[in-house]
């Protein structure tokens, strides 16, 4: 690192002779001066700090400013994958989006409603990867700030669930308009439920930090509901729509409940304590498996709405033929040759 007071005629040897000798650097924790920081173990810091009980190294020291907190993603630490796996995903999915916009959706011919839903699901997802990345960058100020941006990081994992229900109930029920009202309805009651588990966790304590987690598994389980229903209005799992697709929703649920093990396992560290607190602990693997799992569903999303709009029954509207409210509602009937819904 370069210290801005000493002219560049200077050697990079005699540079660092100089701050060898600056106290800042030499006893304190960061140095603005120098705009350097040392890492240090967990014994130095309060357990609110730590990532978790089995993480002992590369902590960054309490009270950096903001802009050395930026700096330090540039820097290994214990934070450095958990920082860029979000960062990064959070840019893929900008592109996504974008390409969505100008290039796929107007190939297809979409429907308004087609953006909207596209436009919304992604920039849920967006939310949950840079609230996330922003909880790792500026989370090691203080205890404080720290809860603080907790809050805001279950925050985005919320949103980024929702945006996963809605494309999915979106897509699903493409062609059954009252049961994706019924269930995106439904929609608005998780959201106030989703939205409320920030504010429930703000007094940290193991207590409530496992009924949000709780939580967090209800609402995932919550999509085998419209899952089993989705099945049912197609007549089974025999039918060749649901054949093709239920793949992509086993793979999801998989996705997403490994993650979920991993966060509530804490594992690799708790078996080896210590041994993963750069690279391989259990959040760096709960980060890159949901942003697998929210790219791989918003790819799905794209291939479904290609399917629907290029399918013939789609075309020719034939979707619904002879199902009534009820049947679509409860899926009491199972669909034959000419009520097929894609």
């Amino acid at each position: 690192m370069e210290w801005s007071c000493v002219p560049r005629i200077f050697s990079s040897h005699f540079i660092a002779k100089m701050r060898k000798r600056c106290l800042h650097c030499t006893y304190s924790s960061y140095c603005r001066q120098h705009a350097s920081f040392k890492l240090v173990n967990k014994n130095s810091l309060k357990p609110s700090m730590w990532l978790n009980q089995h993480i002992h190294t590369s902590y960054r020291p309490l009270d950096l400013p903001w802009w050395l907190c930026v700096k330090s993603i540039f820097h290994w630490n214990n934070e450095t994958i958990n920082v860029w796996s979000h960062l990064l995903g959070f840019v893929y999915l900008c592109f996504m989006q974008y390409w969505c916009y100008t290039h796929f959706l107007p190939e297809i011919k979409a429907v308004s409603s087609d953006y909207l839903v596209m436009a919304s699901s992604m920039f849920c997802s967006q939310i949950c990867m840079i609230l996330s990345s922003s909880y790792h960058i500026f989370g090691c100020q203080s205890s404080t700030k720290r809860r603080k941006w907790l809050r805001a990081d279950l925050f985005g994992i919320s949103t980024g669930l929702l945006g996963i229900y809605l494309s999915g109930i979106y897509t699903s029920f493409y062609h059954f308009p009252e049961v994706q009202r019924l269930y995106i309805t439904t929609l608005v009651g998780i959201m106030a439920i989703s939205v409320s588990i920030p504010l429930y966790a703000s007094k940290k304590s193991e207590k409530r930090l496992g009924v949000v987690h709780l939580v967090y598994i209800a609402l995932a389980l919550f999509g085998l509901l419209p899952t089993w229903h989705w099945v049912q209005l197609h007549g089974g799992f025999s039918h060749p729509h649901v054949m093709q697709w239920l793949p992509s929703l086993v793979i999801l649920f998989s996705l997403v409940g490994l993650a979920f093990v991993f966060y509530a396992t804490l594992l690799p560290e708790r078996l080896y304590p210590g041994r993963f607190d750069i690279v391989g602990c259990s959040h760096q693997w709960w980060h890159l498996i949901i942003l697998a799992a929210m790219v791989y569903w918003h790819k799905t999303g794209i291939l479904l709405l290609t399917h629907y709009h290029t399918s013939d029954q789609y075309m020719n509207g034939d979707a619904r033929l002879g199902l009534g409210e009820s049947e679509l509602l409860f899926g009491t009937k199972a669909m034959g040759n000419s009520t097929t819904a894609f």
